[in-house]
C-alpha cells in the first residue's frame, strides 16, 4: 500500500466543462509530487462520474455520490477527507487551481514536529478583472496559542486562504467531523475553523506549491461584499437576523472549536486561546452594537447586552452569548449545548 505525504481533497460540485480544469491540475499536481488525490463528487453528473472513473490513475479516488440538495457543504468536504490515506490533507475546491513549481525541500511525512500543524502553499489570489492581485505567503510560527492566534489576525489582511493550507490529516478530520454537530452548518464557520487550526500549531509555508484561488465570490465593492456574507447567514437559515449577530456566533464556534478534548496542545493554553477569542469577538459585537445596530434590538434582548458588557467569568460570557442568540433564534441553544458537549466531552459551560 502506498504511504502518501499529502492527499489533495477536492469537494466538487460543479459541473464537468466548470470543473475540468481544476481536476486536471490536482492530477497533474499529484502526479508529480507522489500525492494522493481523492475527488468527492456531489454534481450527479454522469458525464463527469464517467470521465474521471476512465482513467486508471492508481494515485486517484474518485468518489461519485448521488445528487442531494439536501447534502451540506461540510458532509461533502468530510466524505473526502475520511477517504485520504496522506499524513496531510489540502482541500482544493473545484475551481482553484494547483501548481508544482519544483521538488520541495520539505517531505511531509517525516515532518516530526507535532507543533508544526500546516504546510501552506503560496496562495495567490486571483480575479478575472485584475489577475493575481494579492499573495498569502506568510508564515504562523509563534509558540504559543494565542500569540499564533495574534499573529494571524495581524497578518491575514482580510482573507481567509489560510483555509486551504495543507493541515495534518487527524486534526482536520477531528475539526470536521464535529461540524456535523454544529447548529447551523453554515460556510461562515471558515474562519473559525481556521483559528482552532492556528491554535494547534505552526504553519510553514512551501514556496515550491502554489495554489491559484479564483476570487470571483469575495471581490467587489463594499456593498457587494455586504451582500456575499449576509448570503452566508440566509443560505443555512438564519436570515439577514444571523447577520446581527454574526461576531456572537463566531464567538461560540471559536471558543468551542479550540476547546475541543481532541486538540494537542495544554488545557491551559486552549482556554487562553478560546478566551482570547470569546473576548475578541464580543468586542466586534459590542463595538458594532454600539455604533450601528443598536436600534436593531428589542429592549429586552439590549439588557442582556448590557449584561454581556460586564461579565468577566467565561461561563457567564458563554451564558450570556447563548442567551441574546436564542432570543432571536430560540432553537439554537439546545443546538449549541449538545455541540459543546461533543467537542468538548463537557457540560455546556464547564472547561475541566
Amino acid at each position: 500500500m502506498t504511504e502518501y505525504s499529502l492527499s489533495i481533497c477536492m469537494p466538487s460540485k460543479r459541473s464537468l466543462d466548470e470543473s475540468r480544469a481544476s481536476i486536471s491540475s490536482a492530477i497533474n499536481f499529484c502526479d508529480s509530487t507522489g500525492s494522493e488525490l481523492v475527488v468527492s463528487d456531489n454534481s450527479g453528473s454522469s458525464e463527469k462520474s464517467k470521465m474521471w472513473n476512465q482513467i486508471p490513475l492508481p494515485f486517484m479516488k474518485y468518489l461519485s455520490n448521488k445528487k442531494d440538495e439536501n447534502l451540506l457543504w461540510c458532509d461533502n468536504w468530510y466524505n473526502g477527507m475520511k477517504n485520504c490515506s496522506g499524513s496531510f490533507i489540502g482541500i482544493v475546491s473545484d475551481d482553484d487551481i494547483l501548481v508544482n513549481i519544483e521538488k520541495s525541500v520539505l517531505e511531509y511525512k517525516d515532518i516530526k514536529h507535532e507543533d508544526i500543524v500546516g504546510i501552506k502553499p503560496i496562495i495567490s489570489l486571483w480575479n478575472s478583472q485584475v489577475g493575481v492581485y494579492k499573495q498569502n505567503n506568510f508564515n504562523i510560527n509563534a509558540n504559543t496559542a494565542v500569540e499564533r492566534i495574534k499573529q494571524y489576525h495581524n497578518l491575514n489582511k482580510g482573507n481567509n486562504t489560510s483555509y486551504f493550507t495543507f493541515y495534518r490529516s487527524k486534526m482536520i478530520r477531528d475539526i470536521f467531523k464535529l461540524l456535523k454537530y454544529h447548529p447551523t452548518q453554515g460556510g461562515y464557520t471558515d474562519w473559525s475553523i481556521v483559528l482552532s487550526c492556528v491554535a494547534s500549531g505552526k504553519i510553514l509555508v512551501d514556496p515550491s506549491k502554489q495554489l491559484i484561488y479564483k476570487n470571483s465570490n469575495w471581490f467587489g465593492d463594499d456593498a457587494y461584499i455586504k451582500k456575499q456574507i449576509s448570503k452566508l447567514y440566509v443560505e443555512c437559515g438564519l436570515g439577514e437576523k444571523g447577520l446581527l449577530i454574526a461576531s456572537l456566533l463566531d464567538a461560540l464556534d471559536g471558543f468551542i472549536l479550540i476547546m475541543r478534548k481532541s486538540s494537542n496542545i495544554a488545557i491551559d493554553e486552549k482556554i487562553e486561546a478560546a478566551e482570547h477569542v470569546l473576548n475578541t469577538k464580543i468586542q466586534q459585537f459590542i463595538n458594532n452594537f454600539d455604533i450601528n445596530i443598536h436600534h436593531r434590538f428589542s429592549d429586552i434582548i439590549k439588557n442582556k447586552i448590557d449584561i454581556l458588557k460586564v461579565e468577566s467569568k467565561i461561563d457567564r460570557k458563554l451564558d450570556s452569548c447563548l442567551e441574546i442568540i436564542s432570543s432571536l433564534f430560540p432553537s439554537l441553544e439546545g443546538k449549541y449545548k449538545k455541540f459543546y458537549k461533543y467537542s468538548t466531552d463537557l457540560e455546556w459551560g464547564n472547561l475541566l
